[in-house]
């Protein structure tokens, strides 16, 4: 086992802990609305070749369950021109190929740390999560046939938030995604698309609704 592999596996097992006892965390979770930006890069050798680190923008929305615990929805798109000459998918060796994918996630979410806008206290949150994931996958080139694909996949996350107003937050998430469409091209062709990687994330939340604090918190 390689030590990527033994990390995913260490941090998926800590989430599962926190989810099998979340009662630990005596935080709030706020409701809201935001946009993401980032990148994710490919854990997968010929993907990176290809296309390295692809740019990713989407909108998110984050949903109370109870006062420590939520659910994160999210769609994205991500698009990247690759290296046409590491690029074997397509007969046209001096075309560059284009890659689009379009995320829509859903993510169990617990905060680990919570701190309310009053407090005056910098950090907002400190949260994991595991989640699934399907991802619509487009690729093409020039002259080229088109080949598109989709794929249910899954993630392990963590993230934080920063409060710069008292409805407003700028947060920094990071995950490990897993997806592997099946491509089918015009011609009849099948293949793979390794989207498994990681992704780096800046979050700018509007928390329009908060929930009531834990009894204890009285």
């Amino acid at each position: 086992m390689n030590f990527q592999r033994r990390r995913f596996v260490t941090f998926f097992g800590f989430v599962s802990i926190i989810l099998l006892f979340p009662s630990v965390s005596s935080a709030r979770f706020q409701e809201g609305f935001g946009l993401y930006a980032g990148f994710h890069s490919p854990s997968e050798s010929s993907t990176d070749s290809i296309y390295g680190s692809v740019p990713m923008f989407g909108v998110k929305y984050k949903l109370a369950v109870s006062s420590h615990t939520g659910l994160a929805a999210s769609i994205g798109l991500h698009r990247k021109n690759g290296d046409p000459y590491n690029d074997n998918t397509f007969v046209s060796a001096d075309s560059s190929s284009n890659l689009t994918f379009a995320p829509v996630e859903m993510s169990y979410i617990i905060n680990l740390i919570s701190n309310l806008p009053e407090t005056d206290r910098r950090v907002h949150s400190l949260y994991i999560g595991v989640g699934v994931n399907h991802i619509w996958t487009r690729e093409e080139a020039p002259g080229s046939p088109l080949a598109t694909g989709a794929a249910f996949g899954s993630q392990v996350l963590a993230g934080t938030t920063f409060s710069i107003s008292k409805n407003f937050v700028l947060g920094l998430e990071f995950k490990h995604l897993r997806n592997r469409p099946l491509m089918k091209l015009d011609s009849g062709r099948n293949y793979r698309v390794q989207l498994d990687g990681t992704q780096a994330q800046m979050t700018f939340v509007w928390h329009f609704r908060k929930l009531v604090a834990d009894s204890n918190a009285n």
